[in-house]
């Protein structure tokens, strides 16, 4: 066996048992997101050679790629993927490498899942239709500041009475959770954390909340000029005053009595939001902001 049982889990695939590794620590080149995680398989029995399997970027690189855990249904795949490209784990012969093309991360995925996909225009329809509306508030918080940088005055919006982190750190919660869960199985040793909600109510200028402007963060990222996020707006960023280290997006559609706010979506994460969408009559809404409201 070509991996040493010392940091590598046992997987049984299709009779045959292996054991498989990654690096849990990222090097220079995961960490910055230009080098790819790497998953090392070899099977238990004999000095064959070992599977590398390149694949998506590593879960704790810093370039805010996106990834996800490794599970062993993942590395029972990989396993299957590499003998069918010719890998012979139980014969001698040099590393075989996978370049595994499903785990790529592309941009199609980015707006399939229910709860990230634009509202369409039936749906649009529906909700101006109907009798219900929200009620939306701007409120003062606190002001925060960080070393080195002036105090910042942050704006606070609730959502029919609620304050809208309390809101988002419900939805994350149970999100958070099977992340850690999921990041255990893979074997990462990780101490529990709870980050749902953790966000700066940085709310955008009152004319960014009236729909139309893109989010900066996303921008400041190699994204498609096609990608769904660059719409969105940016309704709360991170608490350490990097803006797009952590940031939370919503589509705002602004129609002709109401203003809908939708499609919840964690930048760096690919997360589902159960939550809203949030419709609020507009001239209640543009009352709040204090400006003007389009005709």
């Amino acid at each position: 066996m070509s991996i040493a049982r010392r940091g590598s889990r046992p997987i049984t695939v299709d009779g045959v048992r292996f054991r498989w590794r990654i690096r849990k620590r990222p090097t220079a080149g995961q960490r910055c997101g230009r080098s790819p995680l790497i998953i090392a398989v070899a099977a238990e029995a004999g000095a064959g050679p070992s599977l590398l399997v390149y694949a998506q970027p590593h879960p704790l690189n810093q370039a805010a790629r996106r990834s996800f855990a490794v599970t062993p249904a993942h590395v029972a795949g990989y396993v299957r993927d590499g003998l069918a490209a010719g890998w012979l784990p139980l014969e001698p012969g040099p590393q075989f490498v996978l370049e595994h093309p499903d785990l790529r991360v592309r941009h199609e995925l980015l707006i399939l899942p229910r709860g990230r996909r634009r509202l369409g225009a039936e749906e649009l329809a529906a909700l101006a239709t109907s009798s219900h509306r929200d009620r939306f508030e701007l409120r003062d918080v606190p002001s925060v500041s960080w070393r080195g940088k002036h105090a910042y005055r942050p704006c606070g919006v609730a959502i029919n009475g609620r304050d809208f982190l309390e809101l988002i750190a419900a939805v994350e919660h149970p999100l958070v959770a099977a992340e850690f869960e999921l990041r255990r199985e893979a074997g990462e040793e990780i101490a529990e954390a709870n980050f749902a909600g953790e966000y700066l109510p940085r709310f955008p200028a009152p004319y960014q909340l009236a729909g139309g402007v893109g989010s900066a963060e996303v921008r400041a990222f190699e994204t498609d000029d096609d990608d769904p996020r660059r719409i969105k707006t940016t309704l709360l960023t991170c608490t350490c005053g990097i803006d797009e280290c952590w940031f939370l997006l919503a589509n705002i559609r602004v129609l002709d009595d109401i203003v809908v706010w939708s499609d919840f979506e964690q930048f760096h994460r690919d997360w589902v939001y159960d939550l809203g969408p949030f419709v609020f009559d507009k001239q209640a809404y543009f009352d709040s902001l204090g400006i003007q409201m389009p005709g």
